[in-house]
């Protein structure tokens, strides 16, 4: 039997198991004396008649613990349990069922003392009342889900990578790992080819040739795999430096540096402080470009939320442009004194995203400015933020014009002018820019084992009718098209998706930055769930996946804006109810997941969490197919989808041929779920 599929994933929404039993053994802790007799009478003989040894403390938390997974990833709890049997922990999961009815005013002060304790511990997935949601992973399989690290397509580097929407999404859509760049130029790096790559030298070759400036910008982050490497890596930028100064012998006087902070993907404040043994991302820069006696290059300092805009918003662009071209920031008499001004932004509460632009003088006390004719080298990687920005130095009006309006908004462009540079770009940040000058240096082709790609090719070959819904606000366009389908502006089979966008909030809201999102917590995410269910409705799709971007969103804000972050998760767990209610009422099958972790942690970053996918049908004839202590991979749910679409042996056999090293590292996707009585 095959049944048709919605796939909602809820962006940004991981689960942390450590701390999620010490909230858990704290209200054991609290619990009045009467709602701890009543569990000792009433309660624990139910569990120890399954596990006889268990103390009151984990045969609480085996209770009354949100998240069955917790059970599992808890290091802890796993140990304790170690000799119980899989049959007896079902047994025990089954008693909680019954508990309302058992004693419901136990139930009760344990439910408020988890969110209370959730709140004193900032644990924003548990401080949000998610009864639905929970109710869900409890009746329905639920597997935890790895996806950060080598399962995100990253490094295999200690810390991990944090996973991140472009390549989470990439991996939801894939059959196998969906390998990133930055794994790709590691490999060269180590190898030496990066040192000899033709376009990187031809960049400085020009640059030298024509005695003109050498311009590079840089996002300030990563690295290390938790503090960043989601847009940038430190090593791209040390390996850069060697051809410039080490294999050129580039004059440092001709070198100018732009350095953007972070405080996403990043600690707020990671450009000027420490943590451990890792040192602010500005120090770090300072140290590195003395190296080269280049300190002065340092020419510009900047926010992320302005230099690399995704929303099109024309005043971001407009500024990191003028910043760039015009030197018009806040200026700064040297490399030190720029670092005295950012901390200064942070004691306003004006943190590294939103840093305002700073012109760095040199020696002779003058600021610096890309000239025309200028070499420009882009060496951020990822490509949604730097598409208006390389757009804008390209001189490309029309393509900017094309993708604003597809934003509902229009750009003056008064301020842009032909500078006629030339511009080198690490990766492709879109296809179209190639067309204005833009030089490529690590082509972003599309990905071959595609999960919307090959289902699609394959049902037009043997002429089985398949079509495709895609669904998101603005601010995640990019990943429920391009990222989704595996780098692709388009499906080769056109015919079978239909997508729809819904504007997020802007300006005329109060919206003028992310970091504005708070003030609107629902964010567009009811208006996607309505516009799915309308559109589902009609009976065309045989698949829809929509993506919830709130715990993202709000997860990079929750340091200053907890409570938002909690109402976020609220909605979030109202819509599913109401999406999980159509697909009973349609007969279809709900997959719930993510993409990575974030919201959970009371950080501005996201996470190395697992995150938590949900395999529901209206027959509940879905069952793992792995103990639930084996976490699955982002790329086997597409599997699944193809498992309930029938479709699963017919897609192996049309695989494209699979590189050895994916198979050999074990990130070859495989079917997480089983279709019972077919």
């Amino acid at each position: 039997m095959t049944q048709r599929i919605i796939e909602i994933i809820i962006d940004g929404y991981g689960y942390n198991p450590v701390t999620e039993i010490d909230i858990l053994k704290n209200v054991f802790s609290k619990l009045s004396p009467e709602s701890k007799q009543q569990f000792q009478d009433d309660l624990l003989p139910a569990i120890r008649s399954q596990h006889p040894g268990i103390t009151e403390e984990l045969a609480f938390i085996l209770l009354f613990n949100r998240n069955w997974l917790v059970v599992h990833y808890n290091e802890t709890v796993k140990r304790d349990l170690e000799g119980v049997s899989s049959e007896a922990l079902a047994r025990i999961r089954e008693k909680r069922t019954d508990l309302k009815n058992v004693r419901p005013e136990t139930c009760d002060e344990v439910c408020r003392l988890i969110v209370e304790t959730a709140r004193e511990k900032k644990y924003a997935a548990w401080a949000a009342r998610t009864p639905f949601i929970d109710g869900l992973r409890e009746q329905y399989p639920s597997a935890s889900t790895k996806a950060s690290g080598l399962e995100a397509g990253y490094e295999d580097l200690r810390p991990e990578v944090q996973g991140n929407s472009e390549t989470g999404h990439q991996q939801l859509g894939n059959f196998t790992v969906a390998p990133q760049v930055p794994l790709e130029i590691a490999i060269d790096i180590e190898s030496g080819r990066f040192h000899q790559h033709p376009l990187l030298n031809e960049a400085v070759e020009d640059a030298k040739r024509r005695n003109v400036n050498l311009n590079i910008t840089i996002m300030a982050s990563g690295e290390f795999g938790d503090d960043g490497r989601v847009h940038s890596c430190w090593n791209h930028l040390e390996s850069f430096l060697k051809i410039v100064f080490d294999r050129h012998g580039m004059a440092p006087e001709k070198v100018r540096l732009q350095a953007i902070l972070d405080g996403r993907d990043a600690p707020l404040k990671s450009s000027v402080e420490k943590d451990g043994e890792k040192l602010g991302f500005l120090y770090k820069l300072k140290d590195l470009m003395e190296k080269y006696d280049a300190v002065e290059s340092v020419a510009w300092v900047v926010g992320r939320g302005i230099a690399m805009d995704r929303d099109y918003e024309e005043e971001r662009t407009k500024t990191d442009y003028m910043l760039l071209t015009e030197a018009q920031g806040i200026e700064a008499e040297n490399f030190d004194d720029a670092v005295e001004m950012v901390k200064k932004f942070h004691s306003e509460k004006i943190f590294d995203p939103f840093v305002k632009p700073i012109a760095v003088r040199d020696k002779s006390g003058k600021t610096r400015k890309i000239e025309p004719g200028d070499v420009v080298v882009d060496l951020n990687f990822r490509a949604d933020r730097q598409r208006a920005r390389i757009a804008a130095l390209l001189n490309a009006g029309e393509f900017l014009q094309t993708e604003a309006g597809k934003k509902g908004k229009a750009w003056k462009l008064d301020w842009m002018k032909d500078m006629k540079l030339s511009v080198y770009c690490l990766t492709e940040y879109h296809p179209a820019l190639a067309g204005y000058g833009a030089k490529i240096a690590y082509d972003i082709k599309p990905q071959t084992h595609n999960f919307l790609s090959i289902v699609a090719a394959h049902c037009a070959k043997t002429g089985r009718p398949f079509k495709y819904l895609l669904g998101a606000e603005s601010t995640k366009a990019v990943h429920m098209g391009y990222f989704i389908r595996g780098r692709r502006e388009a499906n080769e089979t056109p015919d079978c998706e239909s997508r729809f966008v819904m504007p997020s909030f802007g300006e005329e809201h109060g919206i003028a930055t992310d970091d504005d999102y708070y003030k609107t917590p629902q964010m567009k995410a009811f208006e996607v769930a309505g516009k799915l269910m309308n559109e589902f409705a009609l009976g065309v799709y045989d698949l829809a996946i929509v993506n919830l971007s709130n715990p993202d969103m709000l997860g990079h804000l929750v340091i200053e804006h907890f409570e938002e972050g909690v109402k976020g998760l609220e909605y979030i767990d109202q819509i599913v109810e109401a999406v999980f209610k159509f697909c009973m009422k349609e007969g279809c099958c709900l997959i719930l997941t993510s993409d990575h972790g974030n919201i959970e942690e009371f950080s501005s970053s996201h996470s190395l969490n697992h995150i938590v996918t949900t395999f529901i049908s209206p027959e509940k004839n879905l069952k793992l197919t792995k103990d639930p202590g084996t976490p699955i991979k982002p790329f086997d749910v597409p599997w699944a989808a193809v498992e309930i679409l029938g479709l699963s042996q017919e897609i192996e056999e049309a695989l494209p041929e699979i590189p050895d090293w994916i198979r050999q590292k074990g990130l070859v996707g495989q079917s997480p779920i089983r279709i019972e009585n077919q």
